[in-house]
């Protein structure tokens, strides 16, 4: 079955991960293309769902190779419109995945090894002015 409104349920929750307060609240996270969801699935994360556009599989924007590997997982149907209302990238792979966040009380030890944080990370093309 493939969703046709954004104002479904399943929908509205993942739409909702955009923000900061509600990926805490509900220990989710957003992950988007098929590199990513690949990395996933090779590092074992707890995948919840799995959201695919129907209309990038006809096209064969996603190849059948990470179609026979998400099939596993939960996965979510949507059409085009609704899939591009979920997203923030400007050019959507057409798929996306809910990940839960691993629960880990550990003190970070800022003596050991570097830490990185990038939050919010845009294209720095986009920026320069080419003349």
């Amino acid at each position: 079955m493939v969703i046709t409104s954004k104002d479904n349920e399943t929908i509205k929750k993942i739409r909702k991960l955009k923000e900061k307060k509600y990926r805490d609240i509900n220990g989710k996270y957003v992950i988007e293309g098929i590199k990513l969801i690949r990395e996933a699935i090779s590092e074992k994360e707890d995948i919840d769902t799995i959201v695919v556009c129907d209309n990038c599989i006809k096209t064969g924007e996603i190849d059948q190779k990470i179609l026979y590997e998400i099939a596993k997982y939960n996965c979510v149907y949507v059409d085009e419109k609704v899939f591009n209302n979920m997203t923030d990238v400007q050019n959507p792979q057409g798929i996306l995945a809910v990940i839960d966040k691993k629960n880990s009380n550990k003190d970070i030890n800022f003596n050991e090894d570097l830490i990185v944080v990038l939050d919010d990370i845009q294209d720095p093309r986009k920026f320069r002015n080419y003349t």
